[in-house]
Parts: C-alpha cells; structure tokens; sequence
C-alpha cells in the first residue's frame, strides 16, 4: 500500500519535469528507508533483549534451586557434625576426669566414630560455564555466582574430604580393633574394654585430632551456609528486577 503511493507520487514529480520537487521526495524516500530499518533494527534488538533476559531468568530460577538444596545439606551436615564434636568432647573430659561408670558413653562413641558424606548440587553450574557465564548480565552477581560454586563449595569440599581422609586414616582402625559393636544408624559404639581404651594415649590423640578437624568443617559449613543464604537473596532481587 505505501509502496504504490510513493510509486505515484514519484511518476506525477518526474512527469511534473520539476527536478528541485523530484529530488526532495527522493531524499525524504531515502530518509523513510532508513528510518523504517532503523526502527526494524530496534525492534529485533528489542526481541533479543528480551530473550537474553528470559533466558537469564530461566538460568538464575535454576541455579537458585542449587544453591537453596545446598543451604539445606549444610545445615544438616552442620547438625551432625556439632554433634559429633559434643559427642568427641564428652568422651574426652569423660576420660580425662575418670568417669564411671561409662554407659553414658555408648551414644557418644556412636556419632563420634564416623565421618559425613555431603552432596552439593553444582549441575546446573555446570552447564551454565559451558554455556558462557554471559548469559546473567549483572557483572557482579556473575562474579559473586562462579566464586560461590568454585570457591565456597570447594573450600568447604576440602574440610569435608579431610573429615573422610581422617576417619580412614585413623579412626576407622580403632573403630575395628576396639569396638565390639558399632551401629552409625542407632549411634551405638561399644569398646571391648573400655579402661584399655581410655588409657590408649594413642586413641586419645587422635580423637582430639579428629574433634579438632570437626571444629574446622563446623566453621566452614557455617561460612558457606551464610553466603548461600546471602546469594539467594541477590539472586531474588535480580529476577525481581528482570520481571521473575
């Protein structure tokens, strides 16, 4: 429809034989060209900006699902090993002071002679560096994202295999050699003799090693629980913002 009116409006100029009139229409055609791609242009750019943003929505909805599953492992792994760090620090005064008798103990030693396996999720993490961390547009949050995932989590991963590496290391030997019934599930431990075991300088040592190494992951469970709880509130304000 407009294209035939200019059409027109073109032939009645040149038939017109007024070249001032023809070349006036001619730049106000050129002008209306380019505002009509510039306006096509905005409208595409406008189309992408909202699908990069529908997109960053969709990758934030997903890394917030992580990261609050990972807050809720590390309060549980938190309640575990607070108790088990009681439980090591009743044992140890229980031996120091000579207490007995020691059937108070039986529950002690059953949260005291294991360790914690933590399952943090990490997978959409994953797929969102092979993706291009571009993606979120905030630069700060994108930074704050990728040092939770590849510094928090791995810091805490690495007081956590020490936890592992300690049990297998030491207690787990004691656990065989001294024990004659253990139950994790039922927090039950029973030595077979349980004065041999007190004056076991040795076993005392390492107990003291492993509640030092419990200290240690309790403080970083706490730390890494704090900036989860702190980056889920920066990601809810940024989906806010996008229109989530």
């Amino acid at each position: 429809m407009m294209l035939t009116f200019l059409r027109k409006i073109r032939k009645s100029l040149v038939e017109s034989g007024s070249v001032h009139k023809y070349l006036l229409y001619a730049i106000g055609e050129i002008l209306l060209v380019m505002v009509g791609i510039l306006l096509a242009l905005q409208v595409n750019n406008w189309n992408e900006e909202r699908k990069a943003r529908r997109l960053e929505l969709v990758t934030l909805a997903e890394l917030r699902k992580n990261i609050d599953a990972n807050a809720k492992e590390i309060q549980m792994q938190y309640i575990n090993v607070s108790t088990r760090f009681n439980s090591i620090n009743t044992i140890l005064n229980a031996f120091s002071k000579q207490i007995t008798p020691y059937d108070s103990l039986i529950e002690h030693f059953g949260w005291a002679m294991v360790y914690d396996r933590i399952n943090l999720h990490v997978g959409t993490y994953e797929s969102f560096i092979s993706s291009g961390s571009n993606i979120i547009a905030d630069e700060d949050l994108r930074f704050e994202i990728s040092t939770y995932f590849d510094s928090t989590l791995g810091d805490l991963e690495g007081y956590m295999r020490e936890l592992r590496d300690d049990f297998y290391s030491y207690m787990l030997g004691y656990l065989r050699n001294e024990f004659k019934f253990y139950s994790s599930s039922d927090h039950i431990g029973i030595p077979k003799d349980m004065d041999s075991l007190r004056q076991n300088e040795t076993f005392k040592l390492s107990l003291g090693i492993f509640l030092d190494v419990q200290k240690d992951a309790m403080n970083s469970l706490t730390t890494t629980k704090q900036r989860s709880l702190k980056l889920l509130e920066k990601i809810d304000l940024r989906m806010k913002e996008i229109g989530g």
